[in-house]
């Protein structure tokens, strides 16, 4: 796999282009050093539009799942109540490759999914769902939003486990998927398209 600054050609034909674009977002769902291990997620909410940097915890590109985690009591919780369809974006600098993912959003809270993810979640990643007030709440100062006890000193895997009553689990059942290809002597553009059992439905070379 050739990459620079002028980019790169994707790899020959849309099987290949479709394995290496959930090769990434695995990739990215597994290592904080991936190239796509944060992305862009998009929601619907009552203003419009609303866009946010998460972390990508996992992904499956047999079933065509993505997750990412969040606080339960977070605005975007009500905004997926309301209405599923998110998308997500993610680019890689080095090789120029933007990857785009449209779905529907599925909230796990209490339930098994969301146990085995937080069970999986790290020390310091459990932190923020400590937070004494829900997620964009008006705050008199700058403040991470946690309590005084959760210093370092204090700070153990005993005490975070309390942190659980606020985590969720969001998957995203993907049901389109694009890639881009960004290259000096032209890019490369491709769609792929899937049914609710994860099946692809269509593949298809678009105009970039």
């Amino acid at each position: 796999m050739s990459m620079s600054r002028e980019g790169r050609l994707p790899p020959d034909g849309l099987d290949a282009v479709e394995a290496e674009a959930w090769r990434f977002i695995e990739a990215g769902g597994r290592s904080f050093r991936a190239p796509f291990h944060s992305g862009v997620l998009g929601s619907i909410g009552p203003d419009g539009p609303n866009l946010r940097t998460v972390i990508l915890r996992g992904a499956d590109g047999a079933g065509r799942r993505i997750w990412c985690h969040t606080d339960i009591r977070s605005p975007k919780i009500a905004e997926l109540s309301a209405d599923p369809r998110v998308a997500w974006t993610f680019y890689d600098e080095p090789s120029r490759l933007q990857l785009r993912a449209w779905g529907r959003a599925v909230i796990h809270f209490g339930d098994d999914l969301a146990r085995h993810r937080w069970q999986a979640t790290v020390l310091n990643s459990r932190r923020i769902y400590h937070a004494v007030a829900p997620p964009s709440s008006i705050s008199p100062v700058a403040t991470g939003g946690l309590p005084p006890e959760l210093d370092d000193a204090r700070w153990t895997p005993e005490l975070s486990e309390r942190g659980e009553a606020n985590f969720a689990a969001l998957e995203t059942v993907i049901s389109r998927l694009e890639a881009l290809y960004l290259h000096h002597a032209g890019h490369r553009r491709a769609s792929f398209r899937y049914d609710a059992s994860g099946a692809r439905t269509a593949a298809d070379w678009l105009i970039p």
